[in-house]
């Protein structure tokens, strides 16, 4: 994993097998990053559920999920902002 320090930029963006954060193209591991455990937690659950078929576009998009996505988005973003580091949504619909 590449460092993530201040100044960083990191890119949500949720897909397979657990993947939710990236920094230059290489998933990080959300324990690794200055969070709170239980958001590191709910995150990890939350994307766990991760399929194809909930994305926006589908027309069998779960709303319910989109909407806690964006939820863990603006507190993850929270959360690494106030440690210089600097989340960004890999695609529109994750910002509120």
């Amino acid at each position: 994993m590449p460092p993530v320090t201040r100044g960083s930029r990191v890119e949500f963006w949720p897909d397979y097998g657990g993947a939710l954060l990236w920094a230059s193209g290489v998933r990080v591991d959300p324990r690794e990053l200055p969070l709170p455990p239980e958001l590191a937690v709910t995150a990890a659950e939350w994307v766990a559920l991760y399929d194809d078929s909930k994305l926006p576009w589908e027309p069998t998009r779960d709303d319910a999920w989109i909407a806690d996505g964006q939820r863990i988005f603006e507190a993850l973003r929270d959360e690494l902002w106030a440690h210089g580091i600097e989340l960004v949504a890999g695609e529109d619909h994750w910002r509120p």
